[in-house]
């Protein structure tokens, strides 16, 4: 938006509710350093659209990735979902709610895409599941009860408004329950502040390290207290 003003024109008039969150952003940011660094950032801007794409209007195609195929034993392993009242928060194409909606009692899987609500609808009726109740959310807005959820997980969801979402999973699980998060994130400098936060005595989560086809990740869980 440094080098390209008419970008941010264009982004404030299509959404002017985008207008403080723009202003912050070139406030926290500089204009890039040269002209190689500028290339980069487009090329990484260019490709998080295209992902995004891709994942909002073609979820067929990104439910087919290799990276959602790691084990669900991951989760169960960590307690049983059977009979239970389980929340998947950020549901995205629905594997973790489905899996999850095959033992337990009630599934409701919270998304905020609608193109992706409809998507993991059309999968549950397909797959004959009718425990399954798919509802529009953010997870830092979640909404459901206080105390609602004997279990929440995330999957590759966690970390857009980090310590909002934490504060709404213990708002929504009730004491006893288990929250659990398989972010998809590996053991790397970037994902050093999330990590810590997570392990930090405030938060209170164990971790663990489990295998995903491009590589180990980290899984964290808790039992609320």
């Amino acid at each position: 938006m440094w080098a390209y003003p008419p970008i941010r024109r264009y982004l404030i008039k299509r959404c002017p509710p985008i207008h403080g969150f723009l202003e912050r952003v070139l406030a926290e940011h500089g204009p890039a350093e040269d002209k190689g660094h500028l290339a980069t950032c487009g090329q990484e801007l260019v490709w998080s659209i295209a992902d995004w794409l891709v994942y909002n209007k073609c979820p067929e195609a990104y439910d087919r990735l290799e990276v959602h195929h790691w084990d669900f034993c991951e989760i169960t392993s960590i307690t049983s979902l059977e009979g239970r009242r389980v929340v998947d928060g950020g549901s995205g194409t629905g594997r973790v709610a489905l899996e999850a909606a095959r033992n337990a009692g009630q599934v409701y899987a919270v998304e905020p895409v609608a193109r992706l609500r409809k998507f993991v609808r059309d999968k549950a009726v397909k797959a004959g599941l009718d425990n399954l109740f798919v509802i529009d959310g953010f997870l830092h807005a979640i909404p459901l009860p206080d105390s609602f959820a004997d279990i929440l997980i995330t999957s590759h969801a966690l970390g857009w408004t980090l310590e909002d979402e934490l504060a709404e999973f213990e708002r929504v699980v009730r004491r006893d329950g288990h929250i659990i998060h398989c972010p998809g994130t590996a053991e790397c400098a970037a994902e050093e502040h999330t990590h810590r936060r997570l392990l930090s005595a405030e938060w209170g989560y164990t971790h663990a390290r489990y295998r995903e086809a491009d590589g180990w990740k980290r899984k964290y869980w808790k039992e609320r207290r």
